[in-house]
């Protein structure tokens, strides 16, 4: 059996001293803690914002739908007749409303796929 002898190990000695791994900061693990942190968070505010863009869309497609029905006995608003503002008011309505629902939906779905 072989002995090592005193050159062996102190080489092997200062091997193993400069393989250590050094952080390059003191505080470098605490910022990517901290980091990881606000991204989490993050995204439970993305995920609140979502929700509530959803329901204020909801209820802002309902309460409009209901003023036109409560408007709809009316024959003159200022001079002009409502057949021609409704007109008007369904085109711009329902453009935006496909626009609105486009956005959201694609916000809703990118935002899932980032998650997983």
């Amino acid at each position: 059996m072989d002995i090592p002898n005193k050159n062996s190990e102190d080489n092997l000695k200062r091997l193993i001293k400069d393989s250590r791994l050094e952080m390059p900061f003191s505080d470098f693990e605490d910022k990517v803690m901290d980091r990881i942190k606000n991204e989490v968070s993050n995204e439970k505010v993305i995920d609140r914002n979502i929700r509530l863009s959803w329901l204020f869309f909801v209820l802002g497609t309902v309460f409009g739908m209901l003023l036109s029905v409560i408007l709809s006995p009316v024959n003159t608003i200022l001079g002009i007749s409502v057949s021609k503002l409704f007109l008007s008011f369904y085109i711009v309505s329902g453009t935006l409303l496909l626009l609105f629902v486009e956005h959201l939906w694609e916000l809703t779905f990118k935002h899932r796929k980032q998650r997983q």
